[in-house]
């Protein structure tokens, strides 16, 4: 709904429920007060006017905050600090920016908001954030507190001075963090100069304070004595609201400087009005609170070599001087070093246990069992334990792992082998989430707060702040990362236990058969006493009965008794094809009466067994020729459990997942084995009606192939035939078998129709079957084959398609079009039976690629049908008629490249991109086209101001702008004019209204037949979802400049911007205009991207999970990666200014930036990433879930599959470790 800001800001204007309608959907507790609070900043026309102008874009973003009344109310709060309000809103109306970073502050943190609140002088520094990320050096924080002091006299008024220095600071620090400009690393080192720097000015301040009676001028004491941070200061890991854990030494007379270190310790902990600096802790000084407060360095070392505990040593891996004599503090730490890696692994691993068990023992004595950040179960110390564990236990040895910083430490330890790269993963990934929500909780407050509220609505709160959509999601996250962290942390920690074995599951209760009288005929009574055991076995905890006896050297018999049911002769057949037995011939009997219960189930005082009494049983004889190598022993009993589980599966109605799980096993033992491929061989069938009474006889002959018992029994199973009667026969190398079936209905079939039926569908059924190994996933092809037969029986012409099915190339086709994913059946293949049915029947058509030429010419000539017949047609029948014929031509056009895909006919990377991307782009210009020429014909051509034409560009961005589409891709877009001005038709309109109106007519012609899936984003224009859908030249050039109001991020995104619609120049210009903003010598910004990561690891990526896309390693890291380095320096090169991915990483080589080695390993990595995610993606259907399955799963093996693995299902997951490593690697070279 558009808003009028003016009326919404005029008293009297709207009613309660059209306040209601536009407010309402804000989230805001209560319109009304909400409403009366807008209104309140409104003091005369003014200032009204001035807030209409950012009101729109105060409401889009309070839309998106957690906590929009609290935000209305600081920005009530803030209007009436200023002194002068009406320049405030002004202010805010010239820069919307502004205005969404004072709606993420007020969210973010009050703490923060009140340093604003006090300091409101501050809001246009913040505005400036290009200039807010800059890191600073420590010495550059030092100048510029030094340089505040200047003015002051006096020791107190210079350091209220530095506290306010310090505030400013931490409120740039904490924007940068809430913004997203700078990564948690840069953040928390930033926090840690910046102390650094406050403690040298303070040390300053105290020293350069004393009289001449002290006989001790300041230079002189700080070449003696030194500061020696600890923790979180001495890792350069400091949180906002920190204690700073600090030691003082000396050379020599410590007892000299205990009043400098009393003087200074006040100076940082005393509050006045401006606050204070920083909580002092010394207790990790020797003796701790016992201790003088300072020691000279010699004595320090002898209280570590004598008398120090263990955890008083590992303490000082984070140990690093920061004031004072710094040659002193680093002479110290190096004769340190020695002593804290002097230590064996069984005293380290004692010495961390028992730290972590009385901190976890504390928190429990406090009722703190879960919600602890810092110190629980699977928290950020466990993470730090872990680290300093193993780098106490390979330190002394390899100096390369010792560091004081956590994040690095492990980055070392991973480089050394010391941990797994998936462990590197999850403990690199759960510490910048857990620091991330420790951040979160102190920023909210600015206090030390570790444990995660536990009210409902705080903690609802709380996860909005974090940018999830509900407090479920973020507990999941948390507890995932938590899990991940105490896993790996009791690996190396705690010591092994046995792990407990679960009770084997009981078998599944079988379903009952009996045999047929006949049987007595053909087996002789010592065969029929051997079946009657068998028999009696049968019964609620027996539902399948076997006995194998050898017969001769390469021949078993196998006896197989059970309850009778639709399905069963092809599961049992086809798990002895899976288990490599070859059928010579057989003998298949079902009884056509049931037995009395008493004598079938042996026991009749059970009520079960009386029950399972009532049913058919069969006996089925088979003489088989065993595979080679097995212990066959071991084989039966396998044999008997899993086809008591398909069977039970059949019995709880479950046939088609009994039928799909059989084939899967049959798949995996036969695709490693040479087959006929695509070639399928004749079936003779003879129908024979008057062979028996009761039923219809085939009379099968066929060559006899591995197999051909279990397929074609699956052919009769899926058409809905019953199986009573089977003699199986081996002559030679032909089978000539004989099968007495039914109908559902356990009837004789005589229609004619229906005895064509049977001839077409089982032959048909049985190739396709036979081919099935071959399908990427042989389960879901059954299944979606099923549902394709039941389509085609539906069809007048059934007989006609399903004839013209039955070829070898075809079949096969169909075999991996039908196995790829419920998803491409689902919403694909069974929507487009009119499309399925001709590419499949021609097959080979998909070999050639419609060019982009032909795309163009079929489109047109479709469109060019309406446009000849559209008299007399209405705008919105027309307008309905050509999303239709749009929708049609590109689900076509996009269903045949993606058959082109699956069945193999795109085998070069790229090409597949390519296709897809053509269509897109053919898509888009027709669309632009049509709205475009509707919009002129009502409004007129849009002019600019001095009567010249007014163009207008449409470009691709994103891996549209990339020429890098997938499947399920959706297309980003970005639509920009010359300029302002007007149309020159009878109702004319405004440049900006017109192209508004035009994307809007655009978006709604292309249809999006599921999310995702060339579905239409427009989210990186200027502001996003607040900002206009068209743009003009100059607020492009403005937006996206180096001093503009664009975030890094969507600068980054020009990089692939590229014009697909419109006029041609202007979309030359706008490229010339991107070059100039966008390759500057300003270096790439590396924080800012990192700090986008971390949130998109945080809020997009499941923990202990791989995402291919997001995951650390993945698609995203090597993308940006790429674009970080043509960036940097594609000034220098301009060839480096390509959309494509591919292209960049070639011109990087060729400039030099990358070694071959880097090249190479880019290159492969974003192939094998990009294939990856395309094979996810066709699985799915979903562009968002890009979660890669567990590596035992079924479907990481066909996911491998897909992937041209074959049985080398393990080599997936290595190729993905040593992918993501690679990528991690690449990307800290820009790091360098």
């Amino acid at each position: 709904m558009r808003i009028d800001p003016v009326r919404l800001l005029t008293k009297g204007a709207l009613d309660d429920v059209q306040i209601e309608s536009l407010l309402g959907p804000v989230g805001f507790a209560d319109s009304g007060v909400a409403h009366s609070r807008l209104l309140g900043i409104c003091r005369d026309d003014a200032h009204r006017e001035a807030f209409a102008a950012s009101l729109p874009m105060l409401l889009s973003a309070l839309e998106n905050a957690a906590t929009p009344d609290s935000s209305v109310m600081n920005f009530e709060r803030l209007v009436q600090a200023v002194p002068d309000s009406l320049d405030l809103l002004q202010f805010l109306a010239g820069n919307p920016r502004a205005v969404e970073i004072l709606v993420r502050l007020f969210v973010g943190s009050q703490f923060l908001t009140e340093i604003l609140l006090r300091n409101p002088e501050y809001l246009a520094r913040l505005t400036r954030h290009t200039r807010l990320a800059e890191f600073r050096a420590r010495e550059e924080f030092r100048a510029e507190a030094e340089q505040t002091l200047q003015r002051e006299e006096t020791v107190a008024a210079k350091f209220d001075v530095l506290r306010r220095f310090q505030h400013w600071e931490l409120l740039r620090i904490g924007a940068c963090d809430l913004f997203g400009l700078m990564d948690l690393k840069s953040i928390t080192v930033q926090l840690s100069l910046l102390a650094d720097a406050i403690v040298q000015t303070a040390l300053a301040i105290i020293t350069g304070d004393k009289g001449p009676a002290e006989a001790s001028p300041a230079s002189e004491t700080l070449t003696d004595f030194c500061i020696i941070a600890y923790g979180k200061l001495g890792g350069e890991e400091l949180n906002y609201s920190s204690d700073i854990d600090l030691v003082f030494i000396s050379r020599k007379n410590a007892e000299r400087y205990w009043d400098t270190g009393q003087r200074l310790i006040r100076g940082l902990m005393d509050a006045t009005g401006e606050g204070f600096l920083y909580r002092v802790d010394m207790r990790l000084r020797p003796w701790g609170r016992s201790g003088p407060l300072v020691t000279t360095a010699e004595a320090f070392l002898e209280y570590l070599k004598d008398q120090s505990e263990l955890w008083e040593r590992q303490a000082l891996l984070k140990a690093r001087p920061i004031a004072g004599d710094l040659a002193l503090g680093r002479e110290f730490l190096s004769q340190v070093e020695p002593i804290v890696f002097a230590v064996s692994t069984e005293d380290a691993r004692a010495n961390v246990r028992d730290m972590k068990e009385k901190i976890e023992a504390g928190l429990r004595k406090k009722g703190l069992t879960f919600g602890e950040v810092k110190s629980g179960q699977g928290s950020i110390r466990d993470i730090e334990f872990v680290t300093q564990f193993l780098q106490l236990q390979h330190g002394e040895d390899d100096h390369s792992v010792r560091s004081i910083n956590t994040l690095d430490g492990l980055v070392r330890l991973t480089e050394r082998d010391h941990i797994q790269a998936n462990e590197f993963r999850q403990l690199t990934t759960a510490y910048i989430f857990l620091r991330k929500v420790e951040h979160s909780l102190q920023l909210t407050h600015g206090k030390q707060l570790h444990s995660l509220p536990t009210e409902d609505r705080e903690l609802a709160w709380f996860s909005g702040r974090l940018d999830y959509p509900d407090t479920s999601s973020f507990l999941e996250s948390f507890r995932r990362h938590t899990a991940d962290v105490r896993t790996i942390y009791e690996r190396y920690i705690e010591t092994d236990e046995e792990p407990k074995r679960q009770p084997p599951t009981p078998p599944t209760v079988a379903h009952v058969q009996v045999m047929e009288a006949s049987y007595a005929k053909v087996f002789s009574a010592e065969d029929i006493q051997r079946h009657g055991v068998l028999l009696s076995q049968l019964g609620v905890d027996c539902q399948v009965a076997i006995e194998a006896v050898s017969r001769g050297q390469d021949r078993v018999e196998l006896t197989v008794c059970g309850f009778d049911q639709r399905g069963d002769l092809a599961l049992m057949c086809g798990l002895l094809f899976a288990f490599g037995f070859d059928i010579v011939n057989g003998n298949v009997f079902t009884a056509e009466h049931v037995l009395n219960a008493q004598s079938a189930a042996g026991n009749q005082s059970d009520p079960a067994a009386t029950d399972e009494s009532q049913r058919h049983r069969f006996v089925n004889v088979f003489l088989l020729k065993p595979p080679t190598g097995v212990d066959l022993d071991a084989v039966w009993d396998e044999y008997q459990s899993e086809l008591t589980e398909l069977v039970a599966l059949a019995e709880r109605g479950e046939l088609r997942e009994a039928q799909g799980q059989l084939v899967r096993k049959v798949a995996r033992s036969v695709r490693s084995v040479p087959r006929h491929g695509s070639t399928l061989l004749p079936i003779e069938i003879a129908i024979d009606n008057a062979a028996s009474d009761r039923y219809t006889v085939l009379n099968i002959g066929a060559e006899d192939t591995p197999g051909f018992v279990y397929e074609l029994a699956s052919a009769l199973t899926l058409a809905g035939y019953n199986i009573q009667r089977v003699i199986l026969s081996t002559i030679g190398n032909r089978a000539v078998d004989r099968l007495d079936i039914t109908s559902t209905a356990g009837t004789k079939l005589t229609d004619e129709a229906e005895l064509s039926r049977l001839r077409a569908a089982v032959v048909l059924i049985k190739h396709f079957t036979h081919l099935l190994p071959q399908s990427p996933n042989p389960e879901k092809a059954l299944l979606h084959f099923r549902q394709l037969l039941e389509q085609l029986l539906e069809q007048d012409n059934w007989f006609d398609e399903l004839t013209s099915l039955d070829r070898g190339e075809v079949l096969e086709a169909l075999a991996r079009l039908l196995g790829v994913s419920d998803f491409l059946w689902d919403d694909f293949l069974r929507l487009q039976h009119n499309n399925l049915f001709p590419v499949v029947r021609d097959i080979e058509a998909l070999t050639e690629r419609h060019t982009r030429d032909q795309l163009e010419s079929e489109l047109a000539d479709q469109l060019n049908v309406i446009h000849d017949s559209e008299a007399g047609i209405d705008v919105a029948s027309l307008r309905r008629e050509h999303r239709r014929i749009l929708s049609q031509f590109k689900d076509r056009a996009m269903f045949r490249v993606d058959m082109r895909h699956i069945v193999g006919h795109i085998s070069e990377f790229g090409q597949f991109s390519d296709e897809l991307t053509d269509v897109a782009e053919v898509v888009t210009a027709a669309a632009f086209q049509l709205c475009f020429d509707e919009l002129v014909a009502k409004r007129g051509q849009p002019k600019c101001i001095d009567g010249s034409p007014c163009h207008v560009s449409v470009c691709a961005l994103g891996k549209a702008g990339g020429r890098e589409l997938g499947f399920a891709s959706d297309i980003e877009l970005l639509f920009v004019y010359s300029g302002q001005g007007h149309t020159d038709g009878p109702d004319p309109a405004s440049n900006s209204d017109f192209h508004v109106r035009l994307v809007e007519k655009f978006t709604k012609l292309i249809p999006a037949r599921r999310k995702g899936i060339f579905e239409i984003d427009l989210q990186l224009r200027p502001y996003g979802s607040a900002g206009p859908l068209a743009i003009s030249v100059e607020v492009f050039e403005e937006y996206f400049s180096p001093g503009g109001a664009a975030w890094p991020y969507e600068r980054q995104a020009l990089v692939r911007l590229r014009p697909v619609a419109g006029n041609k120049e202007l979309g030359r210009q706008l490229i010339e205009i991107r070059d100039r903003l966008v390759y500057t010598e300003e270096p790439f910004d590396v924080s800012a991207m990192r700090a986008m990561r971390e949130r998109q690891l945080r809020q997009l990526v499941t923990p202990g999970v791989y995402n291919a896309k997001l995951s650390s390693g993945g698609l995203v890291d090597c993308e940006y990666t790429v674009q970080a380095l043509q960036i940097s320096h594609g000034h220098k090169h301009p060839a480096l200014r390509s959309p494509n991915t591919l292209e960049a990483i070639e011109q990087l080589r060729i400039a030099g930036i990358l070694t071959e080695q880097d090249f190479h390993w880019l290159g492969e990595s974003y192939i094998f990433l990009r294939r990856l995610i395309d094979a996810l993606r066709m699985v799915r259907g979903d562009a968002r879930d890009l979660t890669v399955p567990p590596a035992q799963s079924d479907e990481f093996e066909y996911l491998a599959r897909r992937l041209g693995y074959g049985t080398s299902i393990d080599q997936l997951q290595r190729d993905m470790e040593q992918t993501a490593e690679r990528v991690s690697q690449l990307a800290r070279l820009l790091e360098s």
